[in-house]
C-alpha cells in the first residue's frame, strides 16, 4: 500500500485544487487530514481546508486510468436523481501518484435501510439507452470490465462477465476449449431471460453502502447497464444486508420467481473475481463453484 507523506499529500491536493474544474478559487491549505482505513485498492484521506471537507483517493500514477472511470460511474449514479453517491470533483497525476478528489461526507454504517432499497430501485428503474454495457470504461477493483454494446443479456454476461473472468483465472495461454463449456452453460441459463438494461453499481456489497445523516449513499461503483438482480446477489455473497433493505427494494421492484436460479450466477463472477485479485480462499471457492455450476 502507499505510504504518502504529509509533503505528498499537500502537493497533490494542491495540484488538485489548481488543475481541476471544481469552483475552488483562493488560497488552499490542508488544516488537518486522517487516513481512512478498509480499502483493498486505493489509500484514502479525509482533508479539511478552509472550512471544507474533502476526500482523497491515491494510488500509483500508473492507475490514474481507475479514477478517470470512477467518476464516469459516479456521474452516472448522479445522473439518475435517485440515490445519494460521493460527489466527484477532479482526478489526475502528480508525481508518482494518480488521485481522485471527492467532496467529503460523513458516513456511517447504519441507517434507513428500507430507504436504500427503496433508493436503489429507483435507480435501477431510471431512464438508460436500452443496451447492456456502457460508454466509459469501468473497473471492479482493478478488474477491467467489457462494455462492448449488446443487445442479448445471456451473450453479455456469459461473454463479456464470467468468460473475461476465466480467461484470467485460467491463466495467459488459455484455450478456447477450456472456458468454452462453462460460458456455453451460462448462456443456456440465461436464455430467454432478457431484462431491461438498468443502471447497476456493479460492485454492491455492504462495504459500498453508507449513510450520511440517516440517508443511504453508494460509492466506489463499477457501473454498467445490465440486470439489476446483479447487484443483489451481491448484496447476498458476503452476507445478507439487513431484511429492511430487501424489502424496501422488493416494494418498488417485486422479486421475479426465478432470480434464486439465477443468483449463484450473478455470483459468480465476484468469485472468479476476488479470485483473481486476491487468489486464496477465493479462488477454492470459485473452484467450487465451477463444479456446481459444471452438473
Amino acid at each position: 500500500m502507499l505510504q504518502p507523506t504529509l509533503e505528498n499529500i499537500n502537493q497533490l491536493f494542491e495540484h488538485a485544487i489548481t488543475t481541476g474544474p471544481a469552483d475552488t478559487g483562493g488560497v488552499w491549505q490542508i488544516e488537518n487530514y486522517r487516513e481512512i482505513c478498509g480499502g483493498d485498492t486505493h489509500a484514502g484521506y479525509l482533508l479539511r481546508s478552509n472550512d471544507r471537507g474533502f476526500f482523497l483517493k491515491l494510488n500509483s500514477r500508473s492507475h490514474h486510468h481507475l479514477f478517470k472511470a470512477e467518476i464516469e460511474s459516479l456521474k452516472a449514479i448522479e445522473n439518475t436523481h435517485t440515490i445519494a453517491t460521493c460527489h466527484p470533483l477532479c482526478s489526475g497525476y502528480c508525481q508518482s501518484y494518480s488521485y481522485l478528489l471527492l467532496d467529503e461526507l460523513h458516513l456511517t454504517s447504519d441507517g434507513d435501510w428500507r430507504l436504500a432499497g427503496q433508493q436503489l430501485a429507483q435507480m435501477h428503474k431510471a431512464s438508460t439507452p436500452g443496451y447492456y454495457g456502457f460508454d466509459a470504461p469501468s473497473y471492479c477493483g482493478f478488474t477491467f470490465q467489457p462494455h462492448n454494446h449488446c443487445d442479448n443479456w445471456a451473450e453479455f454476461f456469459a461473454t463479456r462477465r464470467i468468460g473475461h473472468q476465466l480467461s484470467m483465472f485460467y491463466g495467459q495461454g488459455i484455450e478456447s476449449k477450456q472456458i468454452s463449456p462453462y460460458v456455453e452453460v451460462i448462456r443456456a441459463r440465461l436464455a430467454g431471460h432478457q431484462p431491461r438494461a438498468a443502471l447497476v453499481h456493479g460492485d454492491l456489497w455492504q462495504g459500498n453502502i453508507g449513510f450520511h445523516k440517516d440517508s443511504p449513499v453508494i460509492y466506489d461503483p463499477a457501473c454498467y447497464y445490465g440486470d439489476p438482480e446483479t447487484d443483489l446477489a451481491m448484496t447476498e455473497l458476503f452476507g445478507r444486508l439487513p431484511e429492511d433493505f430487501y424489502r424496501g427494494y422488493h416494494q418498488i421492484a417485486p422479486i421475479d420467481q426465478h432470480y434464486p436460479e439465477r443468483r449463484s450466477i450473478y455470483q459468480l463472477y465476484h468469485l472468479l473475481n476476488h479470485a483473481n485479485l486476491f487468489g486464496g480462499e477465493y479462488r477454492t471457492q470459485a473452484e467450487q463453484a465451477l463444479k456446481r455450476l459444471a452438473h
